[in-house]
């Protein structure tokens, strides 16, 4: 059993389209003739014949570059040894970086899109230079804090995995933060905060694979758990009392100046995981 690129039909046929605010796209479709030493052969077999466009991969280089979204075959009814087979290209983003060199989706770089989400954040100082003290001019603190919003910068993307993964150890990457730097260390450790928003399994481009999507968000302040170190109890000796209002504290519990600013305590609300499944 054998098939035969014998060439393309003529008659060519292309459109521009465009759907809401997505940007216009190209397609076209094109029929290859293939030939099969069988009558019964399988159109499975038409498929992987040499020559012909692979879904995902194959590119359309003239007069546009396209990717092969689609690639059917059928049997001429007249001749059983004929088959036409249609294969349309399109300019539609697929959000994966192909390499035509490897056919295995699990090998694709992810194409990711950003938007930016914000954080409240308690300043002590403003961005005067130098800095100016958040406090009144008795030199106290303010009732109230001095609170802004610092952005968060969010990737959105998905990617092919193997399917040896399970789906608990999918699960378990969920509500994750980068225990060790990322992309030659352009992102420091505890920056990165990882969220599985879902999960397909089955076959992507002929081959068994699991299709995750990540939403992968960066906080340049680490994504640590940082309370201040304040409250209405201090410690003088090994004796705690009670303020009437909120004080600053040292790391050992003792009371700060009156003017001096909290520090901020440590702690990991989100556990932390290599990231070396991220490509």
């Amino acid at each position: 059993m054998a098939t035969l690129l014998k060439g393309w039909k003529k008659g060519m046929g292309g459109k521009l389209s465009r759907s809401g605010n997505s940007p216009v796209t190209y397609n076209e479709t094109r029929t290859a003739v293939v030939i099969s030493d069988i009558k019964d052969e399988s159109p499975f077999n038409v498929l992987s014949t040499t020559g012909l466009p692979r879904v995902g991969l194959s590119t359309l280089i003239t007069p546009t570059a396209a990717i092969c979204t689609s690639v059917d075959p059928k049997q001429d009814s007249v001749s059983p040894f004929v088959w036409f087979v249609d294969c349309e290209f399109s300019t539609a983003t697929d959000k994966q970086d192909t390499n035509d060199s490897n056919p295995d989706p699990t090998t694709w770089l992810p194409i990711y899109s950003g938007k930016i989400e914000t954080y409240p954040e308690v300043m002590h100082t403003d961005f005067s230079t130098p800095p100016k003290p958040y406090l009144n001019s008795a030199k106290c603190k303010f009732p109230e804090p001095l609170i802004i919003n610092r952005p968060i910068i969010v990737y959105d993307f998905f990617q092919y995995e193997a399917d040896t993964i399970t789906d608990i150890q999918i699960g378990d990457r969920n509500d994750t933060i980068n225990s060790d730097t990322v992309r030659g260390g352009m992102f420091p450790i505890s920056t990165l905060k990882c969220t599985v928003s879902g999960f397909e399994r089955g076959y992507f481009y002929g081959m068994a694979a699991v299709k995750i999507n990540y939403s992968v968000a960066y906080k340049k302040s680490t994504w640590l758990n940082k309370p201040l170190d304040m409250g209405y109890d201090y410690l003088i000796g090994s004796n705690k009392l009670t303020s009437d209002s909120i004080v600053a504290l040292n790391s050992d519990g003792t009371k700060k100046a009156d003017t001096a600013d909290p520090d901020a305590l440590e702690f990991k609300g989100f556990r932390p995981i290599s990231f070396s499944f991220l490509r």
